[in-house]
């Protein structure tokens, strides 16, 4: 496992104690530019932006915040930022209006809607969770409820804003506590919640949309509307080998990435003569395939007298089994994500399709778990904190990278951050001492630990180098002696 050090970050103030699901990372002004959002359990909201430390806006007596998030609620195409209270009061803040960037000046804020909620919510999520095209604000209360919500407006509009309220669509009451909630997309494209249990496990909830075209958002005999829905638990194997009663959080939608490679050329080059077709392998192992061809076979290669038609009767011999390879790998991942879990006692899982992709076991409890593309080559890595500050950073092969923050951490988050006109993955800490520190430069070129050797094989120029010393890059034994005298000034005997 490797140990990262990452230094550069900001710092705000902000004090009193924050619930960790009342942290956000989002685009509460629609410029493009995550903002992080926080707000504490004495009733103060901030709006952090940019490298300014101090709030640009804030929000007061509002109660216990006990979840935050952003999100399209009005369904126009633009985000809202939205607070709900443990005491069940719900605000909506509109800041089409209202340019944070213009000016840093620290600002009230006023919601455009306040509304009563079920008491007790712990999390919030806004997004399309039935697959209608519309957004619904999904909840999840410390009572084992799961509740959704849809803003239907009442035709009017008021101040030049929409006038409605918020209509409760579907519940659940589960079994047992409730760690979180994700979305997550099936593998028929169709997006689903994920809601954690204890000891590792899972429920997959799926909704139907409604046949009622429209909701009354004054009529109390539609306050709650049940539709058709799906509820599948999913124990996963390895719960039976931990504690049953451990607190679970999940974490949907990681992105697995798989990435078609681009064309591969095979080229012979005997008598300066040129000639290549393409193919489009589709797998992993398709393609270290062609590198075993491309060198371990190239003397056989040369040797052959029929050079430019062997390559292609060895793709001819392994095509079946390819893709066979192909098709199910197509199967198996699909339109669909990955998830991951991460409970109390030190457990972290990638799931996929119900299948444990990996386990990891650390030493540490974990409380927080994200997915975040830290390597920015189109895969998310999954990152997960523990109470005492030890961050880990994991791949979809299990290679890991851990980070140990100095302080104790209150919440945790991690995503994209406006900063200086681009967004930048950033983990986010809060500490008990009314600090929060916003780590900015963590992206890495890899996850997975390489040698010198690895290295250098991928700079041009240091192949051409190789060449003018007449020293071929797969000659392991004159490497070893290059490298030797490189570092040591001296040649092996």
């Amino acid at each position: 496992m490797r140990v990262a050090s990452f230094v550069n970050h900001l710092e705000f103030e902000f004090e009193g104690n924050i619930n960790k699901n009342a942290i956000c990372l989002g685009d509460v002004d629609n410029d493009g530019q995550n903002e992080l959002i926080v707000g504490n359990e004495s009733g103060s909201l901030a709006i952090f932006k940019g490298e300014n430390p101090q709030p640009v806006r804030v929000g007061t007596e509002l109660g216990m915040v006990s979840a935050i998030s952003v999100g399209d609620v009005f369904n126009t195409g633009l985000n809202v930022l939205v607070v709900v209270t443990g005491c069940g009061y719900c605000y909506i803040y509109d800041f089409e209006d209202d340019h944070l960037g213009d000016t840093s000046e620290k600002k009230l804020l006023q919601p455009v809607h306040a509304q009563r909620i079920p008491a007790n919510a712990k999390v919030m999520l806004i997004g399309d969770v039935n697959g209608d095209g519309f957004s619904e604000m999904v909840l999840a209360l410390t009572d084992r409820v799961v509740r959704t919500y849809r803003w239907i407006n009442s035709g009017d509009i008021v101040g030049g804003k929409p006038y409605g309220k918020l209509i409760g669509l579907n519940k659940w009451e589960l079994g047992d506590q409730i760690g979180s909630i994700s979305f997550n997309k099936c593998k028929d494209g169709t997006p689903s919640l994920l809601v954690a249990q204890p000891g590792g496990t899972y429920f997959t909830l799926k909704v139907r949309v409604s046949q009622d075209s429209e909701l009354d958002p004054f009529d109390e005999q539609s306050s709650e509307l049940l539709t058709k829905m799906s509820l599948d638990y999913e124990p996963l194997a390895s719960a039976r080998l931990r504690n049953p009663n451990i607190h679970t959080e999940i974490c949907g939608n990681i992105k697995l990435g798989k990435k078609r490679p681009s064309s591969y050329k095979i080229e012979s080059e005997i008598n300066g003569n040129s000639k290549g077709k393409t193919i489009h392998p589709n797998t992993d192992r398709f393609e270290e395939s062609l590198c075993e061809i491309s060198k371990s076979d190239s003397s056989k290669l040369k040797s052959s007298s029929n050079v430019d038609e062997l390559p292609y009767k060895i793709f001819d011999n392994i095509m079946p089994s390819i893709r066979s390879r192909i098709d199910s790998d197509e199967d198996d991942t699909g339109l669909a994500t990955s998830f991951a879990l991460a409970t109390l006692d030190g457990t972290l899982m990638l799931v996929h399709d119900g299948k444990i992709k990996w386990n990891l076991q650390v030493d540490h409890q974990l409380f927080a778990v994200c997915g975040l593309d830290v390597t920015e080559d189109g895969k998310d890595e999954v990152v997960a904190c523990a109470w005492d500050g030890n961050t880990y950073i994991v791949c979809q092969n299990t290679d890991c990278v851990r980070f140990t923050f100095h302080e104790p951490v209150n919440a945790f988050t991690a995503g994209l951050y406006g900063l200086r006109g681009k967004q930048v993955p950033c983990l986010v800490y809060a500490t008990f001492n009314n600090h929060i520190y916003l780590y900015h430069d963590i992206t890495m070129s890899h996850v997975v630990t390489k040698t010198m050797v690895e290295v250098l094989k991928e700079e041009p120029k240091y192949k051409q180098m190789l060449d003018e010393l007449g020293i071929s890059a797969n000659d392991a034994g004159k490497l070893t002696e290059l490298n030797h005298f490189l570092l040591y000034g001296k040649l092996e005997l």
